[in-house]
């Protein structure tokens, strides 16, 4: 590793961790006043099993597509990581719909802590990183390039869901008080 991408990194890092560390009172909401209370109670109380139940099968069933593309390279195993890597992106897509409902109906401001930022980040990496995967076969120029490029999107993506979903279970538990 370089110098120069050893400092990117560090920076990266540092950013990251003073997120995750500064974001769990941006998290919680300030004041519970009047119809704010009815209000969160509509929102994430109800609906955050079927948020996290779309993010984790859409995240199994793009680590599934992983594994085929990597480790599995049978007669169709670009067809199976294909069908895979859609459906999980149909899940995340899903599970953020649900996710932006629950946020609207709790009556909470969008994007105010690092799990909803991360979280709108990863989807359009998963989305960016499906287009780029169905334009291998229609490429005709630079094709390793656009191989590359997909297989170390598909890379980061899946480690950025990794802590998303982390951080929205730490954060769950804050608001839940569990």
């Amino acid at each position: 590793m370089s110098a120069g991408s050893k400092v990117v990194y560090r920076a990266l890092t540092g950013a990251v961790l003073s997120a995750i560390l500064c974001s769990p009172a941006l998290a919680l909401p300030s004041t519970m006043a009047g119809n704010s209370a009815a209000r969160f109670g509509q929102g994430i109380p109800l609906y955050w099993p079927y948020h996290a139940g779309l993010m984790i099968a859409g995240f199994i069933l793009l680590i599934a597509g992983f594994i085929v593309a990597r480790y599995h390279r049978t007669t169709n195993w670009y067809r199976s990581h294909a069908i895979l890597q859609t459906c999980g992106a149909a899940c995340i897509i899903a599970g953020v719909a649900v996710g932006v409902y629950m946020v609207w109906l709790s009556g909470l401001p969008p994007l105010r802590n690092i799990h909803e930022i991360l979280g709108v980040i990863t989807v359009l990496l998963v989305v960016i990183t499906l287009v780029v995967g169905y334009s291998i076969r229609r490429t005709t120029t630079a094709k390793t390039a656009v191989r590359t490029g997909h297989r170390w999107l598909g890379r980061i993506t899946i480690g950025l869901m990794v802590v998303t979903l982390l951080l929205g279970l730490f954060f769950l538990s804050l608001l839940l008080g569990r």
